[in-house]
C-alpha cells in the first residue's frame, strides 16, 4: 500500500505531464488537473497513515516517510494544485495577447507537472544524495518555466536563476560528499552511508571537522535554493518574471523543499556536534535575510517583486525558527510553512490577474483595485494582510510562537531584533496594501464586467485564504496533533 501511494504521488503528475506535452489546450488542462488531484489524494492518504502509524518505509528503504516528509509532500501538492487551477486564466490572457504559440499550453502544463513531481519526490527520499539529485532536477525544469514568456527580462531571469541555482546546488553537492566521507569513516563503504535515518543513528561517530564543513556547504547550497541572504539575488528576478502560477509554486513550495533539505543537514550536524554550531549559523542567516528584505519591501514599486522580497523575509523567519529550536518555535515553524505557502500562492495568483488587467506590475498602476476588480483586489489585500502577520491568521499565530519560542530557548536578543524588523515590515506592507486597494488609479478606465468564471475564480482564491485566517482562530485537535509530530521531527525526534 505504501509503495502504491508513493508511486502515485510521483508517477501521476509525471505521466500526466508527459502526455500533456503533446495535448491540445483543453486536454492538457484536464490532464494537469487529474494528475495533481490524484497525487494530492495519494499524498493525503499517505500522510494520514504516517500520522497514525508512524514513519513508513518502502522500496527497500530508499523511501522513508516521517511526519515532516509527509507534511511537506502535502504542502507541495496543495500549492501545485492551486497553481494548476490558476493556470487557465493566466494562459487565456497570454493567448489573447498573442504571446503563446500553438503548442505552448501543453508544454507549460508538462513542465509544471514535472516540477511538482520533482518537488514532491524530495521529502520522500531517505538518501541525502538522492535528495540532492531531486532538487537539481527541479532547477532545470523550473528555469524553463521562469523564462516561459520568452521576453528579454524573463530569459535573463531564467539564466540568472539557472547559473546561481547550479552554483548553489554545486555547494550542496560538496556538502553531501563531505558528509558521505564522514559516514564512510565511521561505517565503511556501505550503500546506506548517506541515508538520513542511518546518519542520525551514527551521528556521534561522525568526523566533527568533516560534518562542520559539510553543513557550511549545505547552508550555502540549499540556502541559495531557499533564497537566504546573501544567496538570494536570483529570487526577486525569477519570481517577478515567471508566470504568476509558477511564481506561486516557487514561493509556496520550492523554497519550503530547499529549507526541508537544509533542516535534515542541521539535524545530523546537531546530533554530531551539538546544536550550538548549526543553530547559531541559522539564526545569523535568518536575521540577515529579514534585515536585508525589509528596505526592499518598504521601498518597492513592483507588486511581484514585493511578494518575492516578502518570501525572502518569511524564509528568513523560518530559518530563524529552525535555529531557535525548542518545541514552541518549531511548532510555530510547522504552522508557518503551510500558512505562508497557501497565502503566498493566492497572493501571486491575484496579483497576476491584476497585472494582466492593467498591463503593468507597478503598484501605483494597480491602485483602486477593490473598486475595479473586487474579487482579485480583495484576495490580494487579504493575502497581503495575512503575509504581514496581522491577526487573526495562521501566519500571526506562527510568528508569535516562533518569537516566544526564541525567548524560551535563550535567543531573546535575536527574537527581539526579529520582532522589530517584522513590525517595520508590517508598516511597509500596510502602506502598499492601502495604495493597491483604495489609492487613486493612475489611469482610470471602465470597470470590467465579471467573466463567466468569476465565481469559480473567487472560490479558488477564497478557500486557501479562509483556511489560513481560520488557522489563527481555531486549531482542530487533529491538525494540532499533526503540527506536534512535525515539530517533534524538526527537533530531532521520530514522528
Amino acid at each position: 500500500m505504501t509503495e502504491l501511494l508513493v508511486a502515485l504521488i510521483v508517477a501521476a503528475p509525471t505521466i500526466a505531464g508527459l502526455v500533456a506535452w503533446f495535448a491540445d489546450d483543453r486536454r492538457a488542462s484536464r490532464l494537469a488537473g487529474g494528475g495533481l488531484v490524484t497525487a494530492l489524494a495519494a499524498g493525503l492518504l499517505l500522510a494520514a497513515r504516517v500520522f497514525v502509524e508512524g514513519p513508513l518505509r518502502a522500496f527497500g528503504g530508499q523511501v522513508v516517510v516521517d511526519a515532516l516528509g509527509a507534511y511537506v509532500v502535502v504542502l507541495v501538492l496543495a500549492v501545485a494544485a492551486i497553481a494548476v487551477a490558476g493556470s487557465p486564466g493566466h494562459l487565456a490572457h497570454e493567448r489573447a495577447a498573442g504571446l503563446l504559440r500553438p503548442h505552448d499550453t501543453g508544454r507549460y502544463y508538462a513542465l509544471l507537472l514535472l516540477f511538482a513531481a520533482g518537488l514532491a519526490a524530495v521529502p520522500l527520499l531517505d538518501n541525502l544524495g538522492l535528495v540532492w539529485i531531486g532538487i537539481e532536477a527541479t532547477t532545470i525544469v523550473s528555469a524553463l518555466l521562469v523564462g516561459f514568456a520568452r521576453t528579454p527580462a524573463a530569459i535573463e531571469a531564467a539564466w540568472k536563476y539557472l547559473i546561481l541555482g547550479s552554483i548553489g546546488i554545486g555547494f550542496a553537492l560538496l556538502g553531501t560528499l563531505l558528509l558521505y566521507a564522514s559516514s564512510v569513516g565511521a561505517l565503511g563503504e556501505t550503500s546506506d552511508a548517506l541515508d538520513w535515518t542511518r546518519l542520525m543513528e551514527i551521528a556521534p561517530r561522525l568526523d566533527p571537522g568533516l560534518v562542520r564543513l559539510a553543513f557550511l556547504f549545505a547552508l550555502a547550497g540549499y540556502g541559495t535554493k531557499a533564497g537566504l541572504v546573501p544567496f538570494h539575488t536570483w529570487l526577486p528576478d525569477a519570481h517577478s518574471q515567471a508566470p504568476s502560477p509558477i511564481s506561486a509554486l516557487l514561493s509556496g513550495a520550492a523554497l519550503a523543499v530547499a529549507l526541508y533539505a537544509l533542516a535534515r543537514f542541521h539535524l545530523v550536524t546537531a546530533a554530531a556536534l551539538g546544536s550550538a554550531f548549526s543553530s547559531t549559523l541559522l539564526v545569523v542567516f535568518g536575521l540577515l535575510s529579514l534585515a536585508v528584505a525589509l528596505p526592499f519591501i518598504v521601498a518597492q514599486g513592483d507588486i511581484k517583486r514585493l511578494l518575492a522580497y516578502s518570501s525572502i523575509e518569511h524564509l528568513g523567519l523560518a530559518t530563524l525558527a529552525l535555529g531557535f529550536g525548542g518545541h514552541l518555535a518549531l511548532l510555530g515553524l510547522s504552522l508557518h510553512l503551510i500558512s505562508h505557502g497557501l497565502a503566498k500562492s493566492t497572493a501571486f495568483l491575484a496579483a497576476g490577474r491584476l497585472v494582466a488587467e492593467r498591463g503593468s506590475r507597478r503598484i501605483g498602476r494597480l491602485a483602486g483595485s477593490l473598486a475595479r476588480s473586487p474579487a482579485d483586489g480583495r484576495a490580494l489585500v487579504v493575502a497581503a494582510l495575512v503575509l504581514a502577520g496581522l491577526p487573526p491568521s495562521g501566519v500571526f499565530a506562527a510568528e508569535v510562537a516562533i518569537l516566544l519560542g526564541g525567548v524560551q530557548a535563550g535567543w531573546g536578543l535575536a527574537a527581539g531584533a526579529a520582532a522589530a524588523i517584522l513590525a517595520l515590515a508590517v508598516a511597509g506592507l500596510l502602506f502598499h496594501v492601502m495604495r493597491v486597494s483604495v489609492g487613486p488609479a493612475g489611469r482610470p478606465g471602465p470597470i470590467p464586467e465579471p467573466g463567466p468564471a468569476a465565481g469559480r475564480w473567487a472560490f479558488l482564491l477564497g478557500v486557501p485564504l479562509t483556511a489560513v485566517v481560520v488557522a489563527g482562530l481555531w486549531t482542530p485537535s487533529p491538525l494540532a496533533a499533526v503540527l506536534e509530530q512535525v515539530a517533534l521531527v524538526l527537533g530531532g525526534g521520530r514522528g
